[in-house]
């Protein structure tokens, strides 16, 4: 087809009211599920019609739902995979399997769709589609399209209010729970909880990942509420680390049911805990009756591929490493898996950030590293201006060069002096990931018109 019929077809859809990309966010008040119950009425309810896996948290969420995907697809399902947000292209949040959608489906589903996204906006008294909502709902659409066995739906921002909280799943799960979107979910732990845990749904499993004490009490109350299964990843499973590289870690997962051996792509301590929690997710499947093929665990484990996640985009001269760690809990356990992985590394650090998200106390774990750090702006219409990074990252103690306006010339600049030092580092939001990729792995970026 002609690219430009796929561009205007997502032109078309970016005219929605964009709140993941656009400045001037609604509090939380605003958001409900009336709109995406009437879009998806007007579709024939598709979001009913595939048994779902729902997942939500605040780290985490999008690779254990890539976990369980893999073992779906390898105990021979075909599985559907809402995740967000995109690295490259914006048909990577609609997936069969790991395939993005193509660009034809794309606008077929476009035009399909658009008569009841019109029809909402006029006449259903709740006000327009958002462009998160129509994704959701194009999601759904497709799956029941393409006849899925399953759909994995990873939430986007919160649970309880979110676009894809209007499906009946069959198992849910809530991976780690950090402060983040404090504006928007709460300013504590406990308010956080309680917008994840609105995912939890009547008598239905709920898997919980490692959390502390506040949430954990938080989602066991409403799970009891709810008279909903609860499954404590932490009660239920030993994980063992044999050794690790920088190909991934040798994993054991000991389960009552029994032992699983495999190398997981993927390195951090919390990589296990997303892998126990999906691992509870597919045994609760089990258990409900669905069938699990005896090696499809350890095959979807070893086969995952999920960019952006500690991934490692060359392992020498210089081992160049992306992470999409933007909060302060993902930039400790960034930390830490550095740490594990190289003996006290020295580190150029490309760092962006998109406002919304606690740009100080995301630094701070960076200063107990030895590194340069390289101020960035991305593309990101929410990308925080890269002086204003610099002066934080100053203020933070943290050795700091020029600031450059664009991750491109941060990245050339970091191959320039990156002499003496063991690696550079892109993080601080799946953005800046983003364009590092596609820069160094020759990847056509998909550039959006501007928003107000």
């Amino acid at each position: 087809m002609e690219n430009s019929v796929y561009q205007d077809a997502v032109e078309l859809t970016l005219s929605l009211a964009d709140f993941e990309r656009g400045k001037n966010s609604p509090d939380h008040s605003f958001f409900h599920l009336e709109r995406m119950r009437l879009l998806c009425k007007g579709l024939g309810d598709p979001q009913l019609n595939v048994p779902s896996v729902h997942i939500a948290g605040t780290k985490g969420k999008g690779t254990t739902s890539a976990m369980i995907a893999s073992v779906l697809g390898f105990s021979g399902y075909k599985v559907g995979l809402i995740t967000s947000p995109h690295l490259h292209k914006l048909t990577e949040r609609i997936r069969i399997g790991f395939d993005p959608i193509s660009e034809q489906h794309f606008v077929d589903l476009v035009q399909q769709m658009w008569p009841s996204v019109l029809d909402v906006g006029e006449n259903g008294q709740f006000g327009e589609i958002t462009w998160f909502e129509f994704m959701v709902a194009a999601g759904f659409y497709y799956f029941t399209q393409s006849k899925a066995d399953f759909q994995v739906v990873e939430t986007g921002l919160g649970g309880r209010l979110d676009a894809t909280n209007i499906i009946s799943p069959v198992v849910s799960a809530i991976t780690s729970i950090s402060l983040d979107h404090t504006r928007i979910l709460g300013d504590t732990l406990a308010k956080i909880a309680m917008e994840k845990a609105g995912i939890i749904k009547d008598r239905t499993p709920v898997i919980v990942s490692p959390q502390n004490l506040e949430p954990m009490e938080v989602i066991v109350a409403a799970a009891n509420k709810l008279n909903a299964p609860i499954k404590k990843v932490s009660d239920e499973y030993k994980v063992v680390v044999k050794n690790q590289d920088l190909s991934g870690q040798s994993i054991e997962v000991i389960s009552s049911r029994r032992n699983y051996e495999f190398t997981l792509p993927m390195l951090g301590i919390h990589q296990t805990e997303n892998a126990i929690t999906a691992i509870g997710v597919i045994e609760t499947l089990e258990e409900l009756g669905y069938l699990i093929k005896e090696n499809a665990v350890e095959l979807g484990f070893s086969n995952l591929y999920w960019p952006g996640r500690f991934e490692i985009l060359r392992d020498a001269n210089p081992v160049v490493i992306v992470d999409g760690a933007h909060n302060p809990y993902s930039m400790k356990t960034l930390v830490n898996t550095l740490n594990s992985v190289f003996n006290k590394p020295k580190v150029i650090v490309i760092f962006g950030a998109i406002s919304g998200h606690d740009l100080e106390r995301s630094l701070e774990p960076l200063s107990s590293l030895d590194v340069i750090l390289i101020p960035v702006s991305s593309r990101h219409p929410k990308a925080i201006d890269s002086n204003i990074i610099k002066l934080a990252a100053i203020s933070s103690n943290i050795v700091t060069t020029q600031d450059f306006e664009t991750v491109d010339e941060g990245l050339k600049y970091s191959l320039e002096i990156c002499s003496g030092r063991d690696l550079i580092l892109a993080t601080g939001s799946l953005s800046v990931v983003g364009e590092v990729s596609e820069v160094l792995n020759h990847i056509a970026p998909e550039i959006y018109p501007n928003l107000p």
